[in-house]
């Protein structure tokens, strides 16, 4: 519990890393863009956190009006430039790297609309080894409830904005650069910045060699069955059992079924407490079936509680995830409560009528 309380004080004073997708997100008309810096540092402020803020906007930056960029690199936000169509991955293949050279405690804010749809479940999987405190700002008028990340803070752009404006409260991080991460080209001068996007070698590489727009997924190569860490080795297993997709097999003693799982998962070094839960339609399930389900303490038709510890590992078994380990898109993804666990679908509940 100490530890806990020391570990959240010092991501409060840590640094914060924004990541800006100006094409979701993009400067009102008629707004200041000195004003974004001063806007997220007094927004971060109010939840109590203090650290310093580096601010990177990606766009296609010849679409960006000089007074805005000459305005956001006056109060050190840093510009890169991207195409339309790569913003989403050359801003994640950022994220990932900075996560590999700057170790928690530290704070993520995204401003975009793509994180929920596009990396969220990597990035989940990712926030499973290495905790960071995690933002979000977004322009969407109904924020939906459906998130598999947990936010610290949400709020939609504009009312970001919205802030109380004035000079940048900690001073500039950091001096702002201009980027062009189709050729690896950074300077300090708009002019130049210009100058370069607007050459003849610039126009030839986006042609030739520009950025991926497929996204990377770092944890797609991850080993499935990967040992249990010294933290979770005795913590509580919660397992999420689709009976319909993984249905008994015809003749097999039901009753195997939470002594496999347990083996299963002694072998890979957890050993904590196991509760299983089967979900189906159980008006189909044979009485035998339900009967030795019961009598090894399988819970077979009731959601796990939101009151439970903190500290557990949720498994799910399933033909729910395609290919490569993740789920489909789907409106029943539900926000996870805790952090520090599998993040699931939440399961339909069956009622006997």
């Amino acid at each position: 519990m100490l530890e806990r309380m020391r570990r959240k004080a010092e991501a409060k004073t840590a640094k914060i890393e924004v990541w800006w997708d100006m094409n979701d997100c993009p400067i009102p008309e008629g707004y200041d863009g000195r004003g974004v810096r001063p806007s997220i540092e007094r927004a971060c402020k109010k939840r109590g956190y203090t650290g310093p803020v580096s601010i990177t906007a990606y766009a296609d930056q010849t679409q960006t009006p000089d007074h805005h960029l000459r305005a956001l690199s006056s109060t050190g936000v840093s510009v890169a430039h991207t195409k339309s169509d790569t913003t989403r991955s050359v801003m994640y293949r950022d994220i990932v790297e900075w996560r590999g050279q700057n170790p928690p405690p530290a704070t993520i804010m995204f401003i975009s609309d793509q994180v929920e749809g596009d990396f969220s479940w990597d990035l989940a999987r990712l926030q499973q080894r290495t905790s960071y405190d995690l933002f979000q700002a977004n322009s969407m008028k109904h924020c939906s409830d459906d998130f598999i990340l947990v936010y610290y803070a949400n709020w939609r752009w504009e009312q970001l904005l919205e802030e109380d404006g004035g000079a940048p409260l900690g001073g500039l991080s950091s001096a702002a650069m201009f980027y062009c991460k189709t050729c690896n080209f950074n300077c300090q001068s708009l002019k130049k910045f210009r100058k370069h996007l607007s050459s003849y070698e610039h126009g030839l590489e986006e042609a030739i060699n520009p950025p991926d727009t497929r996204l990377s997924c770092v944890t797609k190569t991850w080993a499935r069955n990967y040992p249990a860490t010294p933290e979770h080795a005795t913590a509580k297993i919660h397992v999420m059992w689709d009976m319909n997709d993984c249905p008994i097999p015809e003749g097999y003693d039901a009753r195997l079924v939470r002594p496999s799982i347990e083996s299963a998962f002694k072998e890979l070094g957890y050993s904590g407490p196991v509760s299983i839960t089967a979900f189906a339609d159980q008006k189909e399930t044979p009485l035998h079936h339900l009967l030795s389900l019961s009598s090894t303490g399988e819970n077979r038709m009731t959601s796990f509680s939101k009151s439970s510890p903190r500290r557990r590992r949720l498994y799910k078994i399933s033909n729910y995830y395609d290919e490569v380990g993740y789920p489909p898109k789907t409106k029943r993804m539900r926000k996870a409560p805790q952090k520090g666990r599998f993040l699931l679908p939440r399961p339909l509940r069956f009622t006997r009528r």
